[in-house]
């Protein structure tokens, strides 16, 4: 085996399919598309070779500068609030009864399979403003100054989208991380106990380290689903009040179908994979120390 992986030939024999798919449905759609982003389209015909044009006009957009705002707040948002708390039960429900982990693995991946459109509509008769759960529990505990009209004001209706996505997800990385917990060998546990460790100081000299090619995969995913979210802000709100919760998705959707700028859309596009490969670079960089093995 060994012998296999010096070989070249042999490296690009197995590697040959995976790459012959990967060229045919992932690089050759990118070819024609960013032709597109160089010429005036309306989505069935060219109407002349624009030059960087649509990506000036892309960048110098106030919805596209908005769009591109409201992705990355959901991405902060996903890195610094629901990584941190699905790790967290993750260790929690570690140190819980059988019964209570068996609970937990049947219930925290049935929001992640339930339909976008399901977990949308659900969230947004939650928030209906004049009988949603959540106005509804504000006026019952009497904080009737918090009631919101929560997809509608400015500044809170990107966050309450994003919780909404969040939510969905926070059970499925949380089984990953309790997935790689496990994988921890126990007798690491035992011999920090015997040396008068707790939890906290076990969770952070043993589990998070150890957890760090767990923590390197869900960081990403997570990431990258978050810049590519569009079901929920096309469900939820189509993109509004006005532009106020669009996505970079959604205004790269929105150029392209809906006022058949499809070169705009295009160019958006192109700048969105841009930035896919710069995030995806930065946390390489972050992860970059050699693997952890036990």
């Amino acid at each position: 085996m060994n012998s296999c992986y010096k070989s070249k030939k042999a490296v690009f024999i197995f590697a040959a399919p995976a790459l012959l798919i990967f060229t045919v449905f992932v690089v050759y759609p990118l070819i024609p598309e960013l032709f597109i982003s160089f010429q005036k389209h309306d989505g069935f015909q060219s109407h002349g070779f624009v030059g960087l044009q649509n990506y000036i006009d892309v960048l110098k957009s106030s919805s596209f500068q908005r769009a591109n705002l409201n992705t990355f707040i959901i991405v902060l948002l996903s890195i610094f609030v629901a990584l941190p708390v699905s790790l967290m039960f993750a260790l929690v429900i570690d140190r819980q009864t059988a019964r209570v982990r068996n609970f937990f693995k049947f219930t925290s991946v049935f929001p992640a399979i339930l339909s976008v459109t399901v977990i949308s509509q659900m969230w947004i008769a939650i928030y209906e403003p004049q009988w949603g759960l959540m106005n509804t529990l504000l006026r019952n505990i009497g904080a009737s100054w918090a009631v919101r009209s929560w997809l509608s004001e400015k500044g809170l209706v990107i966050i309450c989208i994003a919780f909404t996505f969040l939510w969905q997800y926070i059970g499925l990385n949380c089984l990953l991380f309790y997935a790689g917990i496990k994988s921890i060998p126990r007798n690491y546990y035992e011999a920090a106990q015997m040396d008068g460790a707790g939890f906290w100081k076990a969770s952070l000299t043993i589990t998070i380290p150890l957890l760090k090619d767990v923590i390197k995969y869900v960081f990403t995913i997570s990431t990258l689903g978050s810049m590519g979210m569009f079901a929920y802000v096309r469900v939820m709100t189509s993109g509004g009040p006005g532009d106020l919760s669009r996505t970079a998705m959604y205004q790269m959707y929105y150029l392209a179908f809906s006022t058949s700028e499809f070169g705009k859309g295009s160019a958006i596009a192109i700048l969105f994979i841009i930035e896919c490969l710069v995030v995806t670079l930065i946390i390489n960089k972050i992860f970059k120390d050699e693997r952890v093995e036990y």
